[in-house]
């Protein structure tokens, strides 16, 4: 029998708090309303008891750090919870998000109904992925997309109706991507049932799901003290002190970039970080303490009956240059080295694609995060520069002995690989000079063969193998079934239209014009527009909801964002780098609406509201409402011009 879930949400106002949840593919919802009109409490209570009887789990989108912290509450204090409460718990956990100190979650032993957060899963509660449900709406291609009608205030009872539609809405699409990421906490079972993790591990991350596997394996009594992570703290690294002595160069050039790294130093703290640019092999090579990466722009390559592309590469290069080398955190030694390799044995002892193989695949990938990271027991910086510059360096290596090859064209290198276009009669030559370098750096290479390839730059670019399939980079990489999402749902997918186009415009020589048109699906054309904290936006004169999903039209009206002043409205700007305390001083020595050179720009320029045109010159259709969208509306030829841009080979 299929495992039953339970997704819900929660939506709290001064004087209304409502619950909506619906079981998994079930067309019932359950709906419950605690407010200055309704008072189905008894009815939440005897449900939520229900639920808890089932043992079934509760999904949700922020639901551990948000909507089952009042959920608890009103389960533990029953007969005192009011809509009022349910407001004051929602205030302090926003409250306490903003400035960074978050409310304590209830721990997963303490929960009364089992939890499930796909945003967690999904690792979206971090800073730099952290993508609210509406732009997954729009991924997602919801028929509807709908933001939070209102501002925190009291709702008379016309806005009460629209908040319950909105909160069965919110359901609907939770339940939605929690379906396409289901699989993921199939695997997380896994985990637990074949005793490999323990905790609340239905809710890790990926990352958190490695690296809790390698500190099983190296212990947690090596990795914790009386609680506290374990670490080496740094100030500085010299990066003479972290080279590899096995790194040389046989060419003056490449010899001079070596040199540099030697003669760097790195403080931790500093905001200033080395890096350097470089020519070689033809190619403008960019390095830093992260990686390197050089490539040719704007530019077509072919495989043809003298020339061949290959792409050549390390697979998971910092897991194996750590694994190569011995590198780990200084505290851990030996202890983490010796887990961290036979992490990579055990993983080839497993089929690709059980849980124990993905486990291990994500506990070497994962390390390497973490060896940054001021919160977890495998922090030492140093490590992380051991693996980054060694492994640039290393790639270097190899860029030299393609340069030292006959008639070997480069045209691109990165942190982890490199790709050439090469006289097929020395590929012989090319594949000794691999095997030297693999036994060199104890690191292994991967090929393919690419028959065309598009490069604008390093991180833009499409590839065809030359068995006919694309790989797709950046500006045109688009997601062509549902598992492309995966891993990738919080990118932003607006006009998929011209990627396709000018796909066909370059593998198949289709007209723009053409290809723009023989595009039939309307999300293709649709763009997503998120409105940054305290800014409005505006179709025309209509204001529209924080997340807008629109397309570009004939007939619609110009679109806008409208801020409001970083200062008080009509004040002189304040310069930059002045301490509070000294601007403040002056201010009242010489009070308001007087410039004074001290403590304002020079070009007297003063506070204002600001107005910032989205799309400008073109007019858009909101069409949040995917029916809206109109054919007969598009502006063809801003779609048609959006195209030519991604033109490859092309001024």
């Amino acid at each position: 029998m299929e495992r039953q879930y339970y997704t819900y949400d929660l939506e709290t106002f001064p004087n209304i708090f409502t619950f909506c949840g619906k079981f998994t593919n079930s067309t019932d919802v359950q709906l419950y309303e605690i407010s200055d009109r309704v008072n189905q409490k008894t009815e939440l209570f005897n449900f939520l008891g229900y639920l808890k009887n089932l043992n079934i789990e509760m999904v949700g989108y922020n639901n551990v750090g948000f909507d089952y912290n009042i959920l608890h509450d009103f389960l533990v204090n029953s007969h005192p919870f009011t809509f009022q409460r349910a407001s004051e718990i929602a205030n302090r956990i926003i409250k306490s998000q903003s400035y960074g100190a978050r409310v304590k979650n209830i721990g997963v032993y303490n929960r009364i109904i089992p939890q499930i957060d796909i945003m967690k899963v999904c690792h979206f509660d971090n800073k730099m992925k952290a993508t609210s449900l509406k732009a997954l709406q729009f991924a997602m291609r919801s028929d509807s997309l709908q933001d939070l009608p209102y501002d925190i205030r009291s709702l008379n009872d016309q806005e009460k109706d629209h908040l319950r539609e909105y909160n069965v809405h919110d359901v609907i699409e939770t339940e939605k991507f929690f379906l396409y990421n289901k699989h993921h906490i199939d695997l997380r079972r896994e985990y637990v049932d074949d005793g490999i993790l323990k905790g609340d591990v239905l809710n890790y991350s990926d990352v958190k799901i490695g690296t809790s596997y390698l500190i099983n394996r190296i212990g947690k009594d090596k990795c914790y003290a009386g609680g506290k992570p374990r670490q080496s703290i740094r100030t500085v690294v010299e990066l003479k002190d972290i080279i590899l002595p096995k790194i040389y160069f046989r060419t003056e050039i490449f010899e001079k970039v070596l040199t540099w790294f030697k003669r760097q130093v790195v403080y931790f703290g500093s905001s200033e970080k080395p890096a350097i640019e470089h020519s070689l092999s033809g190619l403008r090579f960019h390095f830093g303490i992260g990686g390197v990466h050089a490539s040719a722009e704007n530019k077509i390559f072919y495989t043809d009956e003298t020339h061949q592309i290959i792409d050549i590469d390390v697979a998971a290069m910092y897991p194996s240059v750590a694994i190569a080398n011995g590198f780990g955190p200084e505290h851990l030694g030996e202890s983490f080295t010796m887990a961290y390799a036979q992490v990579k044995k055990d993983r080839g002892q497993y089929a690709k694609g059980t849980s124990r193989n993905k486990a291990l695949k994500l506990a070497g990938n994962g390390a390497y995060g973490n060896f940054n990271n001021t919160y977890s027991p495998l922090y030492d910086p140093k490590t992380m520069l051991q693996i980054t510059c060694n492994g640039q360096l290393q790639i270097l290596q190899l860029v030299e002995m393609m340069d030292l090859l006959p008639d070997c064209e480069l045209i691109q290198g990165n942190t982890d690989g490199i790709t050439i276009r090469i006289n097929k009669e020395y590929i012989w030559l090319f594949e000794i000079w691999c095997k030297e370098w693999e036994n060199m750096t104890g690191l292994e290479l991967e090929r393919v063969d690419y028959s065309r390839m598009w490069i604008r730059d390093v991180n833009n670019y499409m590839a065809e193998t030359m068995d006919g399939k694309l790989k797709r980079k950046g500006a045109y990489q688009y997601p062509t079934c549902i598992e492309d999402y995966d891993g990738f749902w919080n990118k932003d997918y607006s006009n998929l239209a011209s990627k396709k186009a000018v796909e066909k415009v370059h593998t198949e020589s289709w007209p723009v014009e053409v290809a723009i048109r023989l595009i039939t699906d309307p999300f293709d054309f649709m763009l997503r527009y998120k409105t940054p904290g305290g800014s409005k936006l505006f179709i025309g004169d209509e204001q529209q909801q924080k997340t807008c999903r629109y397309y570009v039209s004939i007939a619609g009206q110009p679109m806008k964002k409208i801020s409001p002043p970083k200062g008080e409205e009509g004040q002189y700007k304040r310069k930059n780098k002045l301490k509070d305390e000294y601007f403040n001083e002056v201010m009242k020595e010489i009070g308001k609406d007087v410039w004074d050179a001290r403590v304002h720009t020079g070009n007297k320029s003063k506070y204002t509201t600001r107005e910032t045109s989205i799309q400008s010159g073109r007019k858009v259709k909101q069409c949040n409402v995917a029916s809206d969208f109109d054919w007969n509306d598009v502006d063809w030829d801003y779609y048609t011009e959006e195209t030519k841009k991604l033109i490859i080979g092309s001024n």
